[in-house]
């Protein structure tokens, strides 16, 4: 009776230890471009500001409130996959000549120094419109590969970013500009920018950040985030990285040690 009560205290003393050892989750404030170095340069960290009804009417704007940014993949209007969809299911949007991916590896650098494995993937296509030629990169990250190198299959890969460049056509008079799509399109249909820097008017919500940027009269670049992949992301480095991460994997591999 004895021996069997101290097997049960010793068990609850070790399960405790685990729970002290579990990795902490960041607050949801912290942001992913705090604890890493490899951040693209169009990329900055903005505080999430919530959009005002506006006074004007505008046909652009449903009920007197701006819309929201798209909160995925959108395709003449229309949302298709949302942020973190899986490569495999947005494959299937494709005919089969432009259904292929290319793949990399992306490594992150961390302040701490500590390098981490990362496998991203890209999907490109052209849409053209009576106004337009947009080419458009789809973007992937696998997160699940931090966790394990194992986790290479396309449905690991999820829906990251879209960057679009998008050329006006020579339509006569009168001619659209890309002043006139950032001014008549843009601003109508999201409002002023939450900032913008003398290159890329920024915008974000709570799920998207949108950096657009006017390269000439004939061209722009727009780039969308889902924010919801960047914390998965900063989840991910912080249950295999930081020191509670490190500790707590220590303990799982000290289960299969024997002396």
């Amino acid at each position: 009776m004895i021996v069997l009560r101290v097997t049960i205290l010793t068990l609850l003393l070790f399960i405790t230890s685990c729970a002290t050892l579990r990795p902490k989750i960041w607050p949801q404030g912290r942001d992913i471009r705090d604890i890493i170095t490899s951040i693209p340069r169009e990329v900055r960290k903005l505080p999430v500001e919530s959009k005002e009804p506006i006074i004007q009417s505008n046909p652009t704007v449903l009920d007197g409130y701006i819309k929201s940014l798209p909160n995925g993949w959108v395709l003449a209007r229309e949302p298709i996959s949302n942020w973190n969809s899986s490569l495999s299911a947005v494959m299937g949007y494709f005919p089969d000549s432009l259904s292929v991916a290319e793949f990399w590896d992306d490594p992150l650098t961390l302040k701490s120094g500590f390098r981490i494995p990362v496998r991203r993937a890209k999907m490109m296509y052209e849409y053209t419109t009576r106004l337009t030629i947009e080419r458009i990169e789809l973007r992937f990250i696998n997160i699940d590969f931090i966790y394990s190198i194992t986790n290479i299959e396309a449905s690991h890969y999820k829906l990251e970013s879209v960057h679009k460049t998008v050329e006006l056509k020579n339509i006569g008079f009168p001619q659209v500009t890309t002043e006139d799509v950032l001014q008549h399109k843009i601003m109508m249909t999201y409002g002023p920018p939450n900032e913008f820097d003398g290159t890329w008017h920024r915008y974000q919500d709570s799920n998207t950040e949108m950096n657009i940027r006017v390269l000439d009269d004939w061209n722009m670049a727009i780039n969308l985030r889902g924010l919801i992949v960047e914390s998965d992301l900063r989840r991910a480095i912080e249950h295999v990285y930081s020191e509670e991460g490190i500790e707590y994997k220590k303990m799982q591999l000290m289960e299969s040690f024997d002396l």
